[in-house]
């Protein structure tokens, strides 16, 4: 797939522009600034970011946890969501890869204290979801110190350009999340089919 289109000349790290310089290690095959159309052209030739396209939700969780309390879990959704746009663009303006990770830290808390709040609350939800969504979370925070820390390029500068880096791994960890978080979805849907909340 990738030799089905010619790409354009790639640009070592010096030329790369200033908001793709976040790791030093990865030395060579940057893309050049391109259009909308020449971004989508990019799935289709090799270079340092074509296993992040290849490889790439707390909404559930919200609903499930809050079931019997309508009026807070509306205002938690969209709480949740105003703080996940403000992360996302916190994380595109971030000229770090700490406060890139940094950015997603007040949606990483909202979710421990539902977790929290199933656990030692009147938050409800599955029995069996807690740990997934606690497996689902810690991936996610692993994968983003892994690109903080840019291991394994940082021991071989270049060798880990196109494959391997920290930024691909922390996206093939994202999708283990992401399959964390569906499995942890399915057991909550399966119990909530058989639950009442309990009348005042």
């Amino acid at each position: 797939m990738m030799v089905l289109y010619k790409g354009p000349r790639l640009l070592d790290f010096a030329k790369t522009p200033t908001h793709l310089q976040f790791n030093k290690y990865v030395l060579t095959g940057y893309r050049p600034v391109s259009t909308a159309q020449e971004c989508l052209r990019s799935i289709f030739y090799m270079h340092n970011e074509l296993g992040n396209i290849y490889t790439h939700g707390a909404l559930p969780i919200i609903h499930i946890t809050l079931l019997c309390y309508p009026v807070i879990r509306q205002a938690s959704l969209l709480a949740y969501i105003l703080l996940s746009a403000y992360g996302i663009y916190c994380a595109t303006t971030a000229r770090t890869n700490i406060l890139r990770l940094r950015a997603f830290i007040w949606q990483a808390l909202f979710r421990f204290s539902l977790f929290l709040f199933r656990v030692y609350g009147s938050g409800v939800g599955s029995p069996n979801s807690l740990r997934l969504f606690v497996t689902m979370d810690s991936l996610a925070v692993l994968g983003g110190l892994v690109n903080i820390i840019q291991i394994p390029e940082r021991f071989s500068p270049g060798l880990f350009d196109n494959w391997g880096n920290s930024h691909q791994i922390m996206h093939v960890m994202v999708i283990c999340s992401i399959i964390y978080l569906h499995w942890g979805t399915l057991e909550d849907l399966a119990w909530i089919k058989t639950y009442q909340c309990p009348t005042e």
